[in-house]
């Protein structure tokens, strides 16, 4: 009724487990160099396809925080914007 674990069970076992952290630890150094090659890569293009298309406003195509402030507005959008509102009617009932 013993029950014995074959040493060669075991050392599949470790090699699986270890191939696994492997994998985890090469993910975990590749990433922050491929992110830095892709930020040079957006960088070059950026910097060569500026010209190309102007946007009214640089930030509307980058990422922000939820924290960060909207941006303020000039006073031709504050005035438009007034000139596109509905206005709205408040009637009240005299008491008799």
């Amino acid at each position: 009724m013993h029950d014995t674990v074959d040493t060669n069970m075991i050392i599949q076992f470790g090699l699986k487990t270890l191939g696994i952290f492997a994998v985890i630890f090469a993910i975990a150094v590749l990433t922050p160099w491929i992110a830095k090659h892709v930020d040079n890569w957006i960088a070059k293009y950026r910097s060569t396809h500026e010209n190309s298309k102007n946007p009214e406003d640089r930030r509307l195509y980058s990422v922000r925080s939820i924290y960060e402030l909207p941006p303020k507005k000039t006073d031709s959008e504050s005035t438009e914007m007034n000139k596109n509102k509905k206005k709205t009617v408040v009637s009240a009932r005299k008491k008799i």
